[in-house]
Formats: C-alpha cells, structure tokens, sequence
C-alpha cells in the first residue's frame, strides 16, 4: 500500500479516517490508528488486487506490507520516530487511499524491480501514475501528451539501471515520501476525506526537484499547466 507519511508534528485527528460508507457498521473507525515504519514494508504485487472490494484491497495490501504493530496511540498524543531516519506511518493515512491510488503505488514498487532498483523514487510515482491508466492523474498526463514508453526512456536515461539484485523491501526515497505527505496536504487544502491518483499528481509537482520534475521537463511538459488540468476534475 502507499506509504502515506505523516511528519511528526501532526495530529491524530489530521489523519484520522472518516469514511463511514465502507466501514458503517464496524469497529474499524473507532480503532486507534497504528504505526509502523515505512522502510520496513514488503514488496506488494498486483496479483488478485481487480475485482477487490475496497475494504478487501486495503486488508490485502496491509498484509502484503508485513507491517508490525509499534503502537497504539491516544488522539493527544503526536507521532514519534522510530530510530534515526525512520517515519511512522499510521493505517488511517493509508485508509484514505483509493483504489486508483493504491494501484500506483503498487505500480511504482513494480517500476522499480523493473529497473533493478532497491528504492521507489518520484520517478517511479511518476511511472506508477502514468500507467495506472484510468484515474484523474493518468488522463491529465496523457492529455499532456505523456505516454509510460517515453517517460521509461528518460527515467532510464537518468537514473539508468540497478544492479538486477532487488531486496524484499524496498524503501522510499525521502523525496518520494515527502511526495506522499504532499499529496495529504493537497487533498486536505480541497477539502477531500480521500487521496486519489490526482493528489499524489499534485504531490509530485508541488515536491518539484525529484527526478520526476526532470522527466516531465524532458518530456516538455509544464507542471502549472498539469496543475490546472489536473483542478479541473476535481468534484466540488
């Protein structure tokens, strides 16, 4: 699943899930959110994720995740580190993903074992968007004329290939992860309880120095012009 992270200083409440139409009826909002670290998650795959309910991707992708349970939290409380570099990263960031944007995630992870890579940079985001195909982000990107064949070529270009050898986890960059933090900040500034593929196509563009801002630069796209695009769709 994506690894939506939160910086330290945030709220429970901030992040706190509110999605009462796929969990009327459960537990599973008046559960307090748990950590775990986001350099500490298996490699997810695509297998069995079509046809999913959403509430059964989500259970899927966290167990594909092999997180381990750090904490449990009170809402007064703040989000602690965990070691030297580590952030936590609560399930109910992730709960706030759709389905699209759960898909790229996993794409990106797929993106990097293609290229050989142990680590998801923006540049894989940037390919997990592209071809995720159907979602807000992959429409406004195509309509800019920006296919998954080119930005390959110039992902490759940049950072060329690993060595082939990737381990089970692979980690994200701390580009890609403030990527991800970004995405939260937009979706809020919206208005939106939700992250779809076009908040962390927002992300992406408002982090602006990654290899991914390069690519789209290579690519001769403008990102205020994919920003506008990109608001256009969004329900009101």
């Amino acid at each position: 699943m994506a690894h939506a992270v939160v910086q330290s200083g945030y709220s429970l409440s901030s992040v706190r899930l509110v999605n009462n139409r796929q969990y009327k009826g459960s537990n599973a909002t008046k559960r307090s959110a748990t950590m775990f670290c986001s350099t500490h998650c298996a490699p997810l795959t695509l297998t069995g994720f079509a046809g999913l309910r959403r509430a059964n991707a989500l259970d899927m992708v966290m167990r594909q995740a092999g997180q381990t349970l750090q904490s449990k939290i009170a809402a007064k409380n703040t989000f602690a580190k965990r070691g030297k570099h580590a952030r936590m990263v609560p399930r109910a960031m992730f709960e706030r993903f759709t389905e699209k944007a759960i898909k790229v995630i996993m794409l990106a992870q797929e993106e990097a074992r293609r290229l050989g890579h142990n680590f998801v940079g923006t540049e894989q985001i940037l390919l997990g968007l592209i071809g995720e195909g159907t979602g807000i982000a992959a429409k406004v990107l195509k309509s800019m004329g920006i296919n998954l064949k080119d930005a390959r070529v110039e992902v490759e270009k940049i950072i060329g290939r690993g060595s082939g050898f990737v381990a089970v986890e692979i980690p994200f960059t701390p580009r890609a992860k403030r990527v991800l933090e970004l995405s939260l900040e937009e979706a809020r500034q919206l208005g939106h309880n939700y992250i779809g593929s076009e908040h962390l196509l927002l992300g992406l563009l408002r982090e602006g120095e990654g290899v991914a801002a390069r690519v789209l630069e290579n690519l001769g796209a403008d990102p205020s012009n994919i920003r506008t695009q990109a608001s256009g769709h969004f329900p009101f």
